[in-house]
């Protein structure tokens, strides 16, 4: 069966059955990462055992992260249950997720948390959408209720089996998720969502296919706190479609640690999720200025082109406005060898300079082959190095991007076969569950039906076209590069800020630089002024 090519994250193209009106086929592996929980889980594992999903296709296990005394099985679970102790020293909510799914099979993971009760039809109500759709998170909701182990009206799991989990608790006495119900109603229940739709993704009820999973690289277990965002952000660089599932019900057994000590919680992980998410962009207003996961990966292959128009290229990357990105300069860096050679007539000789010039450069990478994605940077820059980009061009691509929400900007050069793209990482990662078409117009072809796609030209985009500037004219910019319009001509024009003088022929291409600058500045006033 093809898998269904959902538009961005419009959900509502894809159709499901109707709860017990249709026969699963696919196991479900519940993870439920547990620590000192020991009245809540059983609560939880009591909801478990009566779901309206099949027994024979349901997991669960218990991953009792260092509980003292250790966690316990309880009478009332589900058949195919068992509990995973970590006493290996590793610990946190991510690693136990982690250590939850490699010990499973089931090709859906559902992730609860140890705090809740679920309705009947909550697994049902998940995997309903994982038959469907490969690259689907589906997001349960909770009702937050006000209680403790420690209080005379907690339930018990014989309760849970003789009541019903529906009437527990009187709803109007709970809490909704204020800031979650908030997101969706502004969203049209995430359809019309844009590139930050993975804030959605807060765990507690989670599910999704296992090489999805896999896919996004599973939760970062390092991080004690903001996984589920990190992992949802990854998620969507995988190209993942999000859910919210309303008729995944579920009690949440107490307030979630953010809403015990938001303040203190968002103080703890912003660095940690800074380093690793470039979005939201406010995350990284403020400390350092590199990061391990940059907004724009550039890809720049350099050919046989010369130093110097790679060099005018890249610097003009470097120097922009936008300083979170790394570039990837592509070359046959491993036939330099250093073996006896005449040195100013190498063959390699350019390539060799470009190396020099940019091997100790953190933002600058050398390798051999171009990645077909970035995952999980959330944009990939495909420049020529016969191209170089105004200060603000990064800025206006991205811009471009986000403002319409596609998967692709392009600018094509006038010669009509160099090309400047900006490609969504999200799209990318889609068009791989599609099955990833094998040419570069199929690829463009696949990013437009699920994402969309703009054009840009040249001087909107601040693209410059290197190939009509003289060698000797780059070689003598130093510094970064400015730009400035052409009158009447429609394009832009590269112009060195200063230049070398380290004799009486660069002195005087210096002071002819000065002048034509004086001249062409006098000229942009007076346009300004009529």
């Amino acid at each position: 069966m093809a898998v269904p090519a959902v538009f961005r994250n419009d959900w509502s193209s894809v159709t499901v059955p109707e709860l017990g009106a249709w026969r699963p086929r696919l196991r479900v592996s519940v993870v439920i990462p547990a620590y000192d929980c020991q009245p809540s889980l059983d609560l939880l594992l009591a909801s478990l055992a009566r779901q309206t999903y099949p027994e024979d296709l349901l997991e669960v296990v218990v991953v009792d992260d260092g509980s003292t005394p250790p966690l316990v099985l309880p009478p009332l679970r589900p058949a195919h249950t068992r509990v995973i102790r970590i006493d290996t020293g590793d610990w946190g909510i991510a690693h136990a997720c982690n250590v939850g799914v490699r010990a499973t099979s089931g090709e859906i993971v559902l992730r609860l948390d140890a705090d809740m009760v679920v309705f009947p039809e909550h697994v049902e109500a998940h995997a309903r959408w994982h038959h469907q759709l490969p690259y689907a998170v589906t997001l349960g909701t909770k009702r937050f209720v006000d209680i403790r182990p420690d209080r005379p009206d907690w339930p018990t799991p014989e309760q849970v089996e003789r009541v019903g989990v529906p009437g527990l608790f009187d709803e109007a006495r709970t809490e909704a998720h204020d800031h979650i119900e908030e997101l969706l109603a502004r969203t049209d229940q995430l359809r019309t969502a844009d590139h930050l739709v993975f804030r959605a993704h807060v765990g507690a009820t989670v599910g999704l296919r296992r090489e999805l999973f896999e896919a996004a690289g599973g939760f970062d277990p390092a991080l004690r706190r903001g996984s589920d965002t990190e992992f949802g952000y990854r998620l969507l660089q995988a190209g993942a479609l999000f859910v919210p599932e309303p008729a995944a019900r579920s009690w949440h057994l107490g307030p979630s640690n953010m809403m015990r000590d938001r303040q203190r919680m968002l103080r703890y992980t912003r660095p940690f999720t800074a380093d690793r998410m470039p979005l939201p962009r406010w995350l990284r207003r403020a400390g350092g200025s590199g990061w391990a996961v940059p907004l724009v990966t550039v890809v720049m292959p350099v050919g046989a082109e010369p130093l110097e128009r790679v060099r005018a290229a890249v610097d003009s990357v470097l120097s922009g406005q936008e300083r979170d990105l790394r570039v990837l300069l592509v070359g046959d860096w491993t036939k330099l060898a250093d073996e006896p050679r005449r040195v100013l007539d190498d063959p390699l000789l350019d390539l060799r300079l470009i190396a020099a010039t940019y091997r100790s450069d953190p933002r600058v990478q050398l390798v051999d082959a171009a990645p077909d994605s970035p995952f999980p940077s959330p944009y990939l820059l495909r420049l020529p190095a016969t191209t170089a980009l105004a200060p603000w061009a990064v800025n206006r691509l991205i811009d471009e991007a986000d403002q319409h929400q596609v998967g692709l900007v392009r600018v094509r050069l006038p010669d009509g076969e160099r090309r400047v793209e900006l490609w969504r990482t999200a799209a990318l990662g889609r068009a791989r569950w599609l099955g990833w078409p094998a040419d570069e117009a199929g690829l463009a072809a696949c990013v437009a039906r699920t994402h969309g796609e703009r054009m840009l030209t040249p001087r909107s985009a601040g693209v410059v076209d290197l190939l009509p500037v003289p060698l000797t004219q780059l070689a003598a910019g130093m510094g970064a590069p400015r730009f400035s319009a052409v009158a009447g001509a429609g394009e832009l024009r590269w112009r060195p800020t200063s230049i070398e003088v380290t004799g009486l022929r660069s002195l005087i291409r210096a002071v002819a630089l000065v002048a034509r600058l004086a001249v062409h500045r006098a000229a942009s006033r007076i346009r300004r002024r009529t």
